[in-house]
């Protein structure tokens, strides 16, 4: 049984098909860009629905899903940004989420379209035209996103020498 969560919103039988068909992915998709699966299942959901009351009009759902969740995200991050700043200002201590791992750590550390790019083309292998399509940007530059955020992460995680 899939374990999305059941639409009740009036919303017609073509969209609840739609709904259990992308609620999968696109959670992946946002639980690797903003790296935790609580937030992420939020943000899924929310772009999820705001693409269901748009379905009948839009020609490819799917990307327009894609684009859709890709900016959620990073509109979560910079949210998450200035809460950070704040919390910075005032002497609060952030607590990091314990469903926190190593990978995504260090992805955190990459801008937001090289991480973006990087996720999405090796956590679940979105072809350059779709990564494109999401960020807004052209293939030629997606490569140079992915080039430039594999490079930086081969620099985080090679230990230096001497130590």
């Amino acid at each position: 049984m899939d374990d999305a969560p059941v639409v009740d919103q009036g919303l017609d039988a073509g969209f609840e098909a739609f709904y259990r068909d992308h609620h999968g992915p696109a959670v992946r998709w946002a639980t690797a860009l903003v790296g935790r699966s609580d937030v992420a299942a939020d943000l899924a959901h929310d772009a999820l629905i705001r693409v269901g009351g748009r379905l009948a009009e839009v020609d490819e759902p799917t990307p327009y899903l894609r684009r859709s969740v890709v900016n959620a995200c990073h509109d979560w991050h910079r949210r998450a940004d200035r809460e950070t700043g704040w919390l910075a200002h005032h002497d609060v201590v952030a607590r990091p989420h314990p469903a926190t791992i190593e990978v995504l750590d260090v992805l955190a550390r990459l801008p937001y379209r090289q991480r973006a790019a990087v996720v999405l083309r090796f956590w679940d292998d979105w072809p350059s035209a779709d990564i494109a399509a999401a960020l807004g940007c052209r293939e030629v530059t997606v490569r140079v996103l992915v080039h430039r955020g594999l490079a930086a992460l081969r620099h985080q995680l090679t230990p230096e020498e001497g130590s």
